[in-house]
C-alpha cells in the first residue's frame, strides 16, 4: 500500500525567485554604474555576471512554478524532477559566468591600466555584496527547509556572485595600492576557477538525482530505525512480524520515495496488516512529511518459497 498526502502548497519558491529576479536587475544596474565610474575591467566582468544572474533568476522563477504543479493523470508522481533540469540550467549559467570572467581576464592581461574613482565604485559594489549575501542566505535556508533543488542551486549561484564581487574589491584595492595592474586579473582568474568547480558539483548532483539516486544515508538510517522500533514494539498473541527486506529509496526534487517488503504471519488478517502498515507510514511521515511510503506485505510461506 502507498501513503502520500504531502504537497508543497505553502512553498515560497515562486515568490523568492521573483524577488531574486528584481534584486538581480537592481544589482546589475548598480555594478554597471560602478564600471562607468571606475573604468575597471574587473567590475565590468562582475556586472556581466549579474546579467547571468538575471537570466538564472528568470529560469528559477518559471521552473519553480512548473515543479510545484500538483500531480495529474499524465504525471501521477508530480513535476518535482523538473527542478533538477532547472538546476542543471543554473549550473550551465554558472559555468558560463566563469568562462566570461576568464575571457575578461585574458583581455585585461593584454590591456592593463590604472583605475579611477575607486571610493565611489567600491561603495556601490559593497552594497551589492550585502544585498546578494542576504538574499543567497535566505534562499539557501528556505531551499533546505523545502528540500528544493531550485532554491539551493540558485542560492549557490548568487553566492558565487558574492565571492566574485568580494574578489573584485580585493583585486581592485591591491591593484591600486601596489600600482601593479596584473593583480586584478590574477584574482579574477582564481575566482573563475572556483565558480567553475561549483557549477560542476551542481550538475553532478542533479544528474545523480535524475537517475533516481537514493536518499541521504542519515535519512535512510533514521527510517530503518523507525521500522525496527515499530517491529520491536509490535505485540500480538496470534501474529508476528518476521522481517523487513528490499528497502529502497529515491529522491525526485523535493519529494522522496520509500518502499520495502514486510514479512508477516501467514494467518494475519488483511485488516491487521493494513493497520500495521498505517502505523509504519504514519511514524515515517511524521518525521519526514515529504516522503511517499509504499509497503508490500508478504506472508511467511511466500517468503520461504523465494
Amino acid at each position: 500500500m502507498t501513503h502520500n498526502h504531502y504537497f508543497f502548497q505553502d512553498s515560497k519558491a515562486v515568490k523568492l525567485t521573483f524577488l531574486s529576479l528584481f534584486i538581480s536587475i537592481l544589482i546589475f544596474l548598480a555594478k554597471l554604474f560602478a564600471f562607468f565610474v571606475t573604468k575597471s575591467v574587473a567590475i565590468y566582468s562582475d556586472a556581466m555576471e549579474s546579467v547571468i544572474n538575471i537570466a538564472s533568476a528568470t529560469i528559477a522563477f518559471w521552473g519553480s512554478k512548473i515543479a510545484l504543479k500538483p500531480p495529474d493523470k499524465e504525471h501521477p508522481y508530480g513535476y518535482y524532477k523538473f527542478e533538477y533540469l532547472i538546476s542543471i540550467c543554473e549550473a550551465l549559467f554558472i559555468i558560463g559566468a566563469s568562462i566570461s570572467i576568464i575571457w575578461k581576464v585574458y583581455r585585461s592581461f593584454l590591456n592593463p591600466g590604472p583605475l579611477k574613482n575607486l571610493d565611489t565604485g567600491i561603495l556601490i559594489i559593497f552594497t551589492t555584496i550585502v544585498l546578494n549575501s542576504s538574499l543567497s542566505y535566505y534562499l539557501y535556508r528556505q531551499g533546505k527547509k523545502e528540500n528544493s533543488p531550485i532554491l539551493i542551486s540558485h542560492a549557490s549561484h548568487l553566492f558565487t556572485d558574492v565571492i566574485t564581487t568580494a574578489g573584485v574589491i580585493a583585486g581592485v584595492y591591491l591593484t591600486n595600492l601596489l600600482k601593479t595592474w596584473i593583480i586584478d586579473p590574477l584574482i579574477a582568474l582564481l575566482i573563475s576557477i572556483n565558480i567553475l568547480y561549483l557549477g560542476y558539483k551542481i550538475i553532478k548532483n542533479s544528474i545523480s538525482y535524475l537517475l533516481d539516486a537514493s536518499l541521504p544515508q542519515e535519512k535512510i538510517t533514521s527510517i530503518q530505525n523507525i521500522i525496527d522500533n515499530t517491529i520491536k514494539t509490535y505485540s500480538h498473541k496470534d501474529y508476528k512480524i518476521h522481517d523487513v527486506h528490499d528497502l529502497k529509496t529515491r529522491r525526485a526534487g523535493r519529494k522522496g520515495f520509500v518502499e520495502f517488503h514486510l514479512t508477516v504471519s501467514d494467518n494475519m488478517p488483511v485488516k491487521e496488516a493494513h493497520n500495521l502498515c498505517n502505523d509504519l507510514e504514519r511514524k515515517i511521515m511524521d518525521k519526514f512529511p515529504e516522503l511517499s511510503v509504499t509497503i508490500h506485505i508478504e506472508p511467511e510461506e511466500e517468503k520461504k518459497k523465494k
